[in-house]
């Protein structure tokens, strides 16, 4: 299997008209929102246009909070926040409550972005064409494209996987990618995924977590004083023990049962878009610039899918979402091989994140029950498939 430059694109790709993708590429992605807001009469692709703009301009913006604020966060392994930052000179101060308010913002944006995507008319179709390598994000907001702040530079060192890194020397000029009726399920798919990790997010608001560590940090080093570190690396160590305090103590919290709930909606719908997606793209007659090619179809970009890629994919989402469901329990230790915990009840009456007691066991009692459990076949077959490049291909067919 040829993999060529996949990931990249994935939470970046979007669709424009020829004159949008110009004002992209000349003028960045808040002049094109703009452009195409304002315009009267649109078309589906029009609509399809505006909401992956849209979509776009949520990714960017919170690149251009980090970059404000000197949050790099590459070393958090989750959307957006795992992009590279280059650092900021001049950043304005940090505040705890930042995080919360990055992803409660990118919430608002995937909403924009669907409202728009929703007005794609049923039946119509869209076609709408793209050069890859003209998209980039006003990281630091000065207006222009500056070195680093591409689609592929920003996506390539984070995203991509080792293999496909390799093959960085490959890169074309151009990258011209067909996106299409079917395109617009996918979109809307990964709105949704990205809307319930930010519900999930603003669940366990970190706010309080990030304070104690920065307040502790600080009275700690005034106790130490101007006298260096005895140990280079403990400063290194210490990033991660505070990354690591961070997180478990928003874990360690009573999570708003309201946000997990529309996190645990959004899953389902991203699913549910996702079979819409396969349908489509299984029904395409055509073979002009793939997105996501068909078993008659080639890809723009160059990789290759075998024959029963949508099959085993989909085998995979059915797992998910009977999971999601309740349908099927994720196995637990103490009550295997007969039962397990019910993934839907945690996202519906969540509980705190206690790890301690959710390894012994009495944290999670109350989820626990008899039923079949999901094994690991479905995930095992699309790893085989995708010659272990599982990760690649899971972001992009999210």
């Amino acid at each position: 299997m040829r993999i060529f430059l996949t990931v990249p694109f994935v939470f970046m790709a979007t669709f424009a008209t020829a004159d949008t993708n110009d004002l992209i590429k000349t003028e960045g992605l808040l002049v094109a929102e703009a452009a195409l807001s304002a315009q009267p009469d649109k078309t589906s692709s029009d609509q399809f246009a505006l909401g992956a703009v849209r979509f776009l301009r949520g990714i960017e913006k919170t690149l251009q909070i980090r970059w404000k604020h000197n949050m790099v966060l590459a070393d958090f392994d989750m959307p957006v926040l795992r992009l590279p930052v280059e650092p900021n000179p001049d950043a304005a101060p940090f505040a705890p409550a930042l995080i919360t308010a990055l992803f409660s913002d990118l919430r608002s944006d995937m909403d924009a972005s669907r409202a728009a995507l929703d007005q794609v008319a049923g039946g119509d179709d869209v076609a709408l064409n793209l050069n890859l390598m003209d998209l980039w994000f006003d990281v630091n907001m000065n207006a222009r494209r500056d070195v680093g702040e591409g689609v592929i530079e920003l996506g390539a060192s984070s995203l991509m996987t080792r293999r496909a890194r390799a093959n960085m020397d490959d890169i074309p000029e151009a990258m011209l990618v067909r996106f299409d009726t079917a395109d617009v399920a996918w979109l809307t798919a990964y709105t949704h995924l990205i809307s319930g990790i930010s519900e999930l997010v603003v669940a366990f608001d970190p706010t309080q977590a990030i304070t104690q560590v920065l307040e502790a940090n600080e009275k700690m080093m005034a106790l130490r004083g101007d006298i260096p570190m005895t140990n280079p690396y403990d400063g290194e160590f210490g990033g991660w023990v505070d990354q690591f305090a961070m997180v478990y103590g928003a874990l360690n919290q009573q999570p708003v049962a309201e946000n997990t709930r529309a996190a645990h909606g959004h899953f389902l719908e991203m699913i549910a878009e996702n079979k819409v997606f396969w349908r489509a793209v299984a029904a395409e007659k055509d073979n002009i610039n793939e997105w996501i090619p068909n078993k008659t179809q080639t890809a723009a970009l160059g990789f290759e899918l075998p024959a029963d890629t949508s099959e085993t994919w989909q085998a995979l989402l059915k797992d998910a979402e009977d999971l999601l469901n309740g349908d099927l329990l994720v196995s637990y230790w103490r009550i295997a091989p007969v039962g397990g915990i019910n993934l839907k009840k945690l996202f519906m009456d969540p509980p705190v994140v206690d790890i301690v007691t959710w390894i012994q066991g009495a944290g999670l009692l109350e989820y626990m029950e008899q039923g079949p459990t999901v094994t690991d076949t479905n995930f095992r077959r699309f790893s085989r498939m995708v010659s272990g490049d599982t990760l690649l291909f899971s972001l992009l067919f999210n």
